[in-house]
């Protein structure tokens, strides 16, 4: 039984630099958390921070009106899809590394924002965004990066 308990905490430790992450929000009422709780829609909070490499987190905020959505992820190979939909709400990603990507999409919202920082070699950012008195900032620093923007 040490035996199996020793192997568990070991292959936790292993697969501490490849975790996922998939957090949707969707509905009204209260303040970010697990959905079913009453505290998913406006005013809503999703955080994800994730460390070391080849980390995927996938974050959707729904019908969720002065919301905010943050990633960090720190490592290489990290990759970042973000979707939100409600008005004057905020996306801040934040990418440390080399070979990171992210694709943002922000749609038929208004007075919202969108900010991707990246800093490393390497790097990748796609941003999408249908939301009427809005803004967008991108910034890289390193070499061989790349970003392309639309607002529509």
């Amino acid at each position: 039984m040490k035996l199996f308990k020793v192997a568990a905490i070991a292959a936790i430790v292993v697969s501490g630099s490849a975790l996922a992450g998939v957090v949707p929000q969707y509905g009204s009422g209260g303040n970010g958390g697990w959905p079913g709780h009453g505290d998913n829609g406006p005013n809503s909070h999703l955080s994800i921070y994730q460390y070391g490499g080849g980390n995927s987190a996938v974050a959707l905020q729904s019908n969720a009106k002065n919301s905010d959505l943050t990633i960090t992820q720190h490592g290489g190979g990290n990759g970042a899809d973000v979707g939100q939909g409600s008005d004057d709400s905020s996306i801040d990603l934040l990418q440390k590394g080399f070979g990171n990507s992210a694709t943002l999409d922000q749609w038929n919202g208004k007075d919202s924002t969108m900010s991707v920082k990246q800093f490393g070699g390497g790097n990748g950012a796609l941003v999408d965004q249908t939301a009427s008195g809005s803004d967008v900032t991108i910034k890289q620093v390193g070499f061989g990066n790349n970003a392309s923007a639309q607002q529509y």
